[in-house]
């Protein structure tokens, strides 16, 4: 995993501040570049939105968020009344953060999904047989209510997981292999790999 965010030589602590977004805009990629690289200079996208932020005493500083058209990252701007970002940060992965915050059930989704990926391996590796697990999911499935199981994408999660060798979901059927490290050594207990 890459992230892109600017890291503070030996702090001492890492100060907060709660930012609201109040307004969006999207940038084409080199607008996106430039004002990543000349925050002093003016931005007539500021210009047009910093009267539109909210003033408020509650410790808030009132944001627009400017998104990068071609990539998934953000820059936060404060402008405080001026057109260039006089307070801004960077944001990873902006698009996601956004997106999820105005999808609350996307969000939930993933979650579950996430849910579904642990408890799946977890009964694949316990009750694999001779380094196999096969599974119509249709216990899990009626669990999984009320958002709809996708069993492609359940696949392709766990095929991240160490635990596997391979995962595919076909003809109705979940069929895995389990990789070595977790299976039962001759005494029948888990190898030292797996960890519930």
């Amino acid at each position: 995993m890459i992230i892109e965010t600017p890291l503070q030589y030996k702090a001492t602590d890492l100060q907060t501040e709660r930012c609201q977004v109040d307004e969006v805009v999207t940038l084409g990629h080199w607008q996106f570049e430039y004002l990543k690289n000349c925050t002093s200079d003016d931005f007539d996208f500021i210009a047009e939105l910093r009267d539109k932020l909210p003033v408020t005493n509650d410790n808030t500083r009132h944001c627009i968020l400017a998104l990068d058209e071609a990539g998934d990252d953000g820059i936060l701007i404060d402008p405080q009344g001026y057109s260039y970002p006089r307070y801004s940060a960077y944001v990873p992965n902006a698009k996601q953060m956004l997106a999820m915050e105005q999808h609350p059930s996307l969000q939930a989704y993933v979650q579950d999904m996430m849910d579904v990926v642990e408890e799946v391996t977890q009964l694949a590796v316990n009750s694999q047989e001779n380094g196999e697990f096969h599974s119509d999911l249709s216990d899990i499935e009626i669990d999984f209510q009320p958002n709809v199981l996708d069993k492609f994408l359940l696949a392709d999660m766990l095929n991240t997981r160490p635990e596997f060798e391979s995962v595919e979901y076909t003809d109705g059927e979940l069929n895995a292999v389990i990789s070595g490290e977790y299976l039962a050594n001759d005494s029948g207990e888990e190898m030292s790999g797996m960890e519930m």
